[in-house]
């Protein structure tokens, strides 16, 4: 329970500080993390990058849920990256999860760069709603020139505001609300 709390605390000191980064003052709940994660099948042994990776909540179930998956979390603040490796150092999780302080477009452009493969699934919880139109575009550019062709790119938004950006570089979107998250989310479900 104890760190159950600090994890919290840490979450909303970053948001405090860099909301538009953070996009949220909570971290994901169960119900969110629960659709995000439910496409991946739990045998899949290959790798999975995770965008806005927060403070650890999706990449630690995601873990769990597939042991077998290389998990590569990125981060862009340096704090909650810090706690994302903790949190999983405690629950026994090291070698297969990578955790990056990093933005998205360094990294994805960086692995496109170096030729270093590409993923089946591509998760997200960077907040669009709180980036520029052209920044929104480099993401979703990104994304999809690192995913597979039959890809999943998955990505949660407390609006629906973005679904247009996303179908311009994904024709097929799915939209699914999630009502139980505080607050309500959306889960966009984007196969390349």
């Amino acid at each position: 329970m104890h760190n159950a709390v600090a994890n919290y605390l840490h979450f909303m000191c970053a948001a405090l500080v860099k909301f538009r980064q953070t996009g949220a003052i909570v971290p994901s709940q169960r119900f969110l993390i629960e659709k995000m994660i439910a496409p991946v099948p739990e045998t899949y042994a290959g790798r999975i990058i995770e965008l806005g990776a927060g403070n650890g909540a999706l990449t630690l179930r995601l873990a769990a849920r597939c042991p077998e998956a290389r998990i590569l979390a990125c981060e862009i603040n340096p704090a909650l990256a810090r706690v994302n490796r903790h949190n999983l150092d405690r629950a026994g999780i090291n070698g297969r999860v990578q955790v990056i302080p990093d933005s998205a477009e360094h990294l994805l452009s960086e692995m496109d760069r170096r030729g270093q493969g590409k993923a089946d699934y591509v998760l997200s919880g960077i907040p669009l709603g709180n980036l520029r139109s052209d920044r929104v575009f480099a993401i979703v550019d990104a994304v999809s020139r690192a995913l597979v062709p039959g890809g999943l790119y998955i990505q949660f938004q407390y609006s629906l505001m973005d679904r247009k950006k996303i179908r311009t570089r994904f024709q097929a979107v799915r939209t699914v609300p999630v009502i139980l998250n505080v607050p309500p989310a959306v889960v966009y479900y984007a196969q390349k």
